[in-house]
């Protein structure tokens, strides 16, 4: 949740003086994706077409995610590419999940199979829950 997050997008925000947008978004595997997908487009759009509302003037926009935050990044940035929207400047992914395939056994993927901290059999539920399908 946002609320996690506080501690340092509040140092940015105050050390940057610009606004941080933090969008607290349906988690799985209640939510799962692309609802999280959706929850983040509505609050980019939403921040987007209200910020004269508010006046501020968005000149920089840049999304920061990670984990499934990073991935919902990619996926947002994508989706308003296709859709030709105002996309963001910048984009900055902290360990993103991008290969969502777990039939596809990559390097990392591998490298994975003895992590003792987060290992395989955890991040394959994780993904079972966040894709569903």
């Amino acid at each position: 949740s946002s609320f996690v997050h506080q501690t340092y997008t509040r140092v940015w925000a105050n050390n940057l003086k610009v606004p941080i947008i933090s969008v607290d978004y349906g988690k799985a595997p209640e939510y799962p994706f692309p609802n999280g997908l959706y929850d983040c487009f509505e609050g980019y759009s939403g921040f987007y077409s209200t910020t004269s509302k508010f006046l501020i003037l968005a000149k920089k926009i840049i999304l920061v995610g990670d984990s499934a935050g990073g991935n919902l990044v990619a996926a947002l940035t994508s989706m308003l590419i296709m859709k030709k929207l105002r996309v963001p400047d910048g984009i900055v992914l902290v360990y993103p999940a991008l290969n969502l395939n777990y039939h596809n056994y990559t390097p990392s993927l591998l490298t994975s199979l003895n992590d003792m901290i987060l290992p395989h059999t955890f991040l394959k539920i994780c993904l079972e829950s966040y894709l569903r399908d």
